[in-house]
């Protein structure tokens, strides 16, 4: 008899669409799933052993850790998927992927080296180098982002030097540093979101956003709707996948003069809304993908 395979998955919400989606693939693959909360986990380091504790006990094995944790918990919930690397469970996206991906500046510098577009960005404190700055990201309107932030939040449009210089100075004052980034106009209000697990984009949509919105989240009331990617497309959502180590991605594309450019790589993508505008089984792919590498290092 095949010996069974563990997974958990670290979220702080069980009743989140995506989790359960991934629980019931799970049982469907006959695997043994857990939900762990990761802020309910006790990172233990005494010099005899190290360990996770949950409610005074130790965490059991797992063959596969899938993380799922909120931009509100990054620090903790990257500390807890350390200690599972060290203790040598296999992570699907690791500590160190998570981490320079959901870095909006870090991001970008990684994908940027490898020779992969994105929008012309400016990390600044400085007062003094903002005309500087407008310039390099081709004049106004611009937009200016927080460096952490999802589905939309912390992602601003403005027109006018003067508006930049008012909402710079009031996230400053609630020390947040913002990126300044040009404003794509040949994508305006429309971009792609591909779905990447492994080596391969699984589900792609498009899309856009509502009346009087820029950003076409649909968390933000965005419309999206199933699309076939080009090659080039597909090519480009990969590369900045594996590029920044993730196994499993949601990579946002939008389109411009000199092709796809790569706004954003999120490592913890939800995927109801894909789902239901591609009719894809993106779950199942996320947990036929754990089965297999699972099967691979066991054969190891």
């Amino acid at each position: 008899m095949a010996e069974e395979t563990r997974i958990a998955i670290l979220s702080r919400n069980k009743q989140l669409h995506s989790i359960r989606r991934l629980m019931s693939e799970a049982r469907k693959h006959n695997m043994k799933c857990d939900i762990i909360d990761p802020l309910e986990c006790q990172i233990v380091i005494d010099g005899i052993q190290t360990r996770i504790m949950v409610g005074g006990r130790a965490i059991a094995h797992y063959d596969a850790i899938l993380p799922r944790i909120g931009t509100s918990i990054t620090d903790y919930g990257l500390a807890v998927v350390q200690q599972f690397e060290m203790l040598g469970t296999h992570v699907i996206n690791s500590s160190r992927a998570i981490a320079e991906s959901r870095n909006k500046m870090r991001s970008l510098q990684v994908l940027n080296r490898h020779g992969i577009n994105v929008p012309a960005t400016v990390l600044t404190r400085s007062h003094r180098g903002l005309k500087m700055a407008v310039r390099t990201v081709k004049g106004m309107p611009l937009v200016l982002k927080l460096l952490q932030g999802t589905q939309g939040v912390g992602v601003m449009l403005v027109h006018s030097p003067v508006s930049m210089n008012s909402v710079i100075d009031t996230l400053r004052g609630l020390e947040q540093d913002v990126m300044i980034q040009q404003f794509i106009l040949e994508g305006a209000g429309r971009d792609y979101r591909a779905f990447v697990i492994g080596s391969k984009v699984v589900a792609a949509m498009m899309r856009t956003a509502p009346e009087g919105e820029f950003r076409s989240n649909i968390h933000r009331g965005g419309e999206a709707k199933l699309v076939k990617l080009s090659k080039q497309y597909e090519r480009v959502a990969i590369k900045a996948t594996q590029t920044l180590g993730l196994q499993v991605a949601g990579v946002d594309l939008m389109e411009s003069s000199h092709g796809p450019v790569v706004i954003e790589v999120n490592s913890s993508p939800g995927f109801e809304g894909i789902e239901q505008a591609t009719g894809m089984n993106v779950a199942g792919k996320i947990v036929s993908h754990i089965a297999k590498t699972v099967k691979k290092l066991k054969r190891r």
